[in-house]
């Protein structure tokens, strides 16, 4: 008598990787507790990206390790136009650019080096 479930050859793979492979198969589906698991990461990365950042809580946090913080806002106006003009999230927005330049310029009008700056941003 042929075996019910047929053993993947490729299980021994999944413990390699996080990515969704070798999950079987019901005729041409997926088995139902990885067709699941999908729809949940699904639904979860959707309420990632509309959760709102919260970005004073996260300059606080930064800011208690002893680092400064610049906040700055992209070109986009807000989340939906940032969903919808993902290259807007890209740029920064004038007001955001001139401050920038400002704090680069030191008061005697030379430029003021930096040898890092880190982006934390929620797009």
């Amino acid at each position: 008598m042929k075996p019910v479930v047929i053993a993947n050859p490729w299980a021994h793979l999944r413990r390699h990787t996080p990515a969704r492979i070798a999950l079987g198969r019901s005729g041409i589906s997926l088995p139902t507790a990885p067709q699941l698991a999908f729809q949940l990461a699904h639904a979860q990365a959707r309420d990632a990206v509309h959760r709102a950042f919260d970005v004073a809580a996260t300059a606080a946090a930064i800011e208690a390790l002893g680092l400064p913080t610049v906040t700055v806002h992209s070109a986009a106006a807000d989340r939906p136009i940032y969903l919808q003009r993902p290259d807007l999230g890209r740029r920064l927005d004038a007001a955001s650019a001139a401050a920038l330049q400002a704090r680069r310029e030191a008061p005697d009008g030379s430029a003021q080096r930096c040898d890092l700056g880190l982006v934390v941003a929620d797009g």
